[in-house]
C-alpha cells in the first residue's frame, strides 16, 4: 500500500499527514519522526479497521508536498 504524505511545520513541530487517512497524523522534532509517527497511526488504524485493509509489511509513505 502507497500513501501520498505532506509534510508541513506547526510552530517547532514537523507534521505528516496523509488524505487517505484524514484522522491520522505523525508529529515530531524531525521529518523522520514525523513520518514514522503516521506510519504507526495508519497502520494501528487499519489494524483496527473492519474493512479488509491490511498494512501487511508493504506501507510506503511517499512524500508529495513538503513545506517544512
Amino acid at each position: 500500500m502507497r500513501c501520498m504524505v505532506s509534510l508541513s511545520r506547526e510552530g517547532p513541530t514537523v507534521v505528516a499527514r496523509c488524505p487517505e487517512f484524514p484522522d491520522c497524523a505523525g508529529r515530531g522534532a524531525t521529518r523522520d519522526e514525523a513520518l514514522e509517527r503516521l506510519r504507526q497511526s495508519v497502520t494501528f488504524w487499519l489494524e483496527a479497521c473492519p474493512c479488509d485493509q491490511t498494512a501487511a509489511p508493504g506501507l510506503e509513505l511517499q512524500v508529495a508536498r513538503d513545506t517544512s
